[in-house]
């Protein structure tokens, strides 16, 4: 069902159906799009309501709205999901998860031009130049004179990433909490960070209560990390009684007569759980664009060096995750947003004859040993640009509350306060 509409959100509603009836006074009304609202969408809205909309503002023949669509109204740190599966009393909601209007409060002067549709994209027509999406059971179509891809990927469970509205995620954490409570057989799917920090929390937190083991399909844990440091993060799992199962896949799991879950393994033998959390990977939120528009493997197909979108002509743009133009994660993130900013406003401003037009960007990924991997709030291991981290060093970064006091960076868009 869907949660109750905020009065911003009725108020923006009412502001959609005004703007298909232009005034007079403005010839035109170019709408820029953004689809996805999470940490790439936010950072590229933000972005350009600070530095691109006032600039736009100077052109007396046309009318730019901000148009965001995105499948629930709240933002997710699910950067901290490790910590909140495991206890939402140390990781309470309303600290991890956010109204997203509420970062665009401080900007009074553009209320007019940001629009919020709490709905889903269905599809992206190249030729019209057009967006459809649903909001609860009514579809639309919603022109565009840019529009931004910002979808990001999706985890196999909403114990890690959203899947739609916020409350689908609140509702599983809040009943992994429960489970975890009383489970003995807990088993983990994957070797990568989320994998390795959701075992660290859940030993750390039930302290030898349950049998924990996790599965990793490769021959170490951590493969964006070097070897040595892949094996301490596995002594500090061991420290916290987590078994490490390596070479081994989850090919599949089924739910028991008896509310338990069935394990299948790659080497044919399966396991009995009481608690199973597949954290093997992500996949592209992608399933609305044309085939013309991705690459083989789902993502969209962007141009790694402008970020643009070249096969869906003018005025498109991919960012985030879903783009792939690097490995991912917020700190890239945090990298390419101004390169696409400053590209976007080379584009926009430039078509309306607005001076002066900022310079292009390349963006130039950074494939450098960097990652933070908090193995329970005491433990961690992890790199920043090749330096291996001491322990205490991610644990005080990172292990400490998954950094939440960093939201207001993409919420509040203020890691982008400068051009």
């Amino acid at each position: 069902m869907r949660p109750c509409v905020s009065f911003i959100e009725v108020y923006h509603i009412t502001f959609i159906n005004h703007t298909r009836h232009p005034s007079p006074i403005m010839s035109e009304t170019k709408n820029i799009v953004i689809l996805g609202a999470n940490f790439a969408g936010l950072s590229a809205a933000h972005y350009i309501i600070k530095h691109t909309l006032p600039q736009l503002a100077k052109n007396n023949d046309a009318k730019y709205v901000l148009h965001i669509i995105n499948e629930s109204t709240h933002f997710w740190w699910h950067i901290g999901a490790p910590r909140e599966l495991v206890s939402v009393k140390d990781a309470p909601h309303d600290k991890y998860f956010k109204p997203i209007m509420d970062g665009f409060k401080q900007y009074p002067e553009s209320k007019d031009s940001i629009v919020f549709h709490h709905g889903s994209a269905t599809g992206i027509d190249v030729d019209t130049r057009s967006v459809t999406y649903t909001a609860g059971e009514r579809s639309d179509v919603l022109p565009y004179y840019a529009l931004v891809i910002a979808t990001g990927v999706r985890s196999p469970t909403p114990l890690t990433t959203l899947h739609g509205d916020h409350n689908i995620s609140i509702k599983a954490l809040d009943e992994m909490n429960t489970r975890l409570a009383s489970a003995t057989e807990i088993v983990i799917g994957g070797g990568g960070p989320i994998a390795v920090e959701t075992a660290g929390e859940i030993g750390a937190h039930l302290q030898g209560k349950a049998r924990i083991t996790l599965v990793a399909g490769g021959e170490k844990l951590l493969p964006a990390l070097r070897k040595a440091l892949a094996e301490k993060a596995q002594s500090q799992l061991e420290g916290v009684g987590v078994t490490v199962l390596y070479n081994t896949k989850v090919t599949n799991s089924t739910e028991t007569s008896d509310g338990k879950t069935e394990v299948h393994l790659s080497s044919g033998k399966s396991m009995i759980a009481d608690v199973y959390i597949p954290a093997v990977g992500v996949k592209p939120s992608t399933s609305f664009v044309p085939e013309s528009l991705k690459r083989e493997d789902g993502y969209i197909n962007a141009n790694p060096t402008t970020l643009r979108v070249d096969a869906a002509g003018p005025r498109v743009y991919a960012v985030g995750d879903v783009a792939k133009v690097d490995k991912g994660g917020v700190l890239n993130l945090y990298n390419s947003i101004p390169v696409f900013g400053a590209n976007f406003a080379h584009d926009v401003l430039g078509d309306a004859g607005v001076t002066p037009v900022p310079a292009e960007r390349a963006y130039k990924r950074n494939d450098g040993e960097t990652q933070l991997v908090p193995v329970g709030p005491k433990a961690g291991v992890g790199a920043f640009n090749g330096w291996k981290l001491p322990s205490f060093a991610v644990s005080f970064a990172k292990g400490k509350d998954y950094m939440v006091g960093q939201i207001p960076t993409i919420l509040e868009g203020k890691k982008f306060a400068k051009a």
